[in-house]
């Protein structure tokens, strides 16, 4: 998709935004952006308590802030501190539940866990994007990772979604980003951590069943230039095969007409 606006008063410069989605492979060493913001950590932690005094659920978060002061950096941290408040809300309604658990059978003595660490994948001119990364533990065999990743405009403040960034509809965008799972599979197939089929099952098409109602305009971060989508572990394989992720590219481009 391209789009051309033209600079009638300064002749034929035109800037135009075109993006390309492709693969990318995961790499395992991360690049530092050239970082615009300083950013510095907020942590929280609690226990909840057991009238014994034992403890039967404990969180601990680690939460980016942001120190400058801009406006744009205001904002930023407005979105910020909204996203942990409410993280530590549900931590507060997920202690009563399992409080309740708790009166409902003495002998349980199991100590739910739940934290939170940030990581900051894109500090430049153009985005600030940050993931929130959480490790669930409610009993059996592992605990349930989740993330919450949210990215903005580094010169606005603006909060993004990849249709604001990509210029494109949901519908559009949801129907890129599963033909590049599809692409992923026919390249990888059941390596990529894929459910395999069963039987006679076709694994292709129960990609493509998994893939039908998700959304991806929210499940994403940028890093190195590229909008990274990831599918929550269950979603499209199992557990072992963690986030799914695939990747499009963000490209600008300045153009002579």
């Amino acid at each position: 998709m391209k789009s051309r606006i033209n600079m009638k008063k300064f002749g034929a410069i035109v800037l135009a935004a075109s993006l390309s989605f492709g693969m990318l492979a995961t790499s395992a060493q991360e690049t530092n952006a050239a970082a615009n913001y300083q950013v510095k950590k907020v942590a929280y932690s609690k226990e909840y308590k057991r009238d014994d005094g034992t403890a039967y659920f404990t969180v601990k978060g680690k939460f980016p802030q942001i120190k400058n002061d801009t406006d744009a950096a205001k904002k930023i941290n407005q979105a910020l501190t909204k996203e942990k408040n409410s993280l530590i809300n549900q931590w507060k309604k997920n202690a009563k539940e399992y409080k309740n658990e708790i009166k409902k059978d003495n002998n349980l003595e199991i100590t739910y866990g739940d934290e939170i660490i940030y990581k900051v994948y894109s500090n430049d001119d153009k985005y600030f994007s940050v993931m929130l990364s959480g490790y669930l533990f409610i009993g059996g065999a592992h605990g349930n990772p989740y993330r919450s990743c949210l990215t903005f405009d580094a010169q606005t403040g603006e909060k993004l979604t990849a249709t604001k960034i990509f210029g494109i509809s949901k519908k559009q965008l949801n129907q890129k980003v599963k033909k590049l799972y599809l692409k992923k599979y026919d390249k990888m197939g059941e390596e990529a951590g894929f459910y395999p089929a069963i039987g006679d099952e076709d694994g292709r098409k129960l990609l493509q069943d998994n893939l039908k109602n998700m959304d991806f305009n929210s499940s994403f971060y940028v890093k190195n230039g590229k909008a990274v989508f990831y599918a929550e572990p269950y979603a499209l394989g199992t557990y072992a095969a963690g986030f799914i992720s695939v990747s499009a590219t963000i490209r600008l481009q300045i153009q002579i007409s």
